[in-house]
């Protein structure tokens, strides 16, 4: 049975860890063209599609980092105990997320790129990522959690 366990948990690691890099990778960035403007980088406006203050996005996705480190590191040391009720509403939260950010990545990218908030591709594009790790964690809460709960 503990093989079987530390397999469930273990299949997720790989594919959050992606996750989980990508979207600090999204905030080093953006917090590194602040400060320095790198040329290989997009420039900061690129990154930021000014819908909350700067101080306020990054305090929310330093949160965000520390959360999903939580979960990522829940999952390597198979400490998550999976719930079927929790990941019934990660599946639907994280399917609503994503297709108004796929939504959103379409739009900004055809008929609506002038759009101050739907133009803004990369946050976009990033929403789609943390949307995609709600996904992954509601699967294995779903996939996994009992029946009855």
């Amino acid at each position: 049975m503990t093989n079987d366990i530390a397999r469930m948990h273990r299949r997720y690691v790989p594919w959050l860890s992606v996750l989980f890099c990508l979207f600090v990778f999204r905030v080093a960035a953006q917090l590194t063209q602040k400060f320095f403007n790198l040329s290989f980088l997009p420039p900061f406006a690129d990154w930021y599609s000014g819908a909350v203050s700067y101080g306020l996005l990054l305090s929310s996705q330093i949160l965000i980092i520390l959360v999903f480190c939580w979960v990522l590191l829940g999952f390597a040391r198979m400490a998550i105990l999976p719930r079927r009720r929790l990941g019934r509403w990660l599946l639907a939260f994280g399917a609503v997320y994503f297709s108004v950010m796929a939504v959103r990545l379409i739009a900004g990218l055809s008929f609506a790129a002038d759009h101050p908030w739907l133009g803004a591709s990369i946050p976009a594009f990033f929403h789609i990522v943390l949307a995609s790790s709600v996904l992954l964690v509601g699967h294995f809460h779903f996939t996994y959690g009992k029946r009855a709960s």
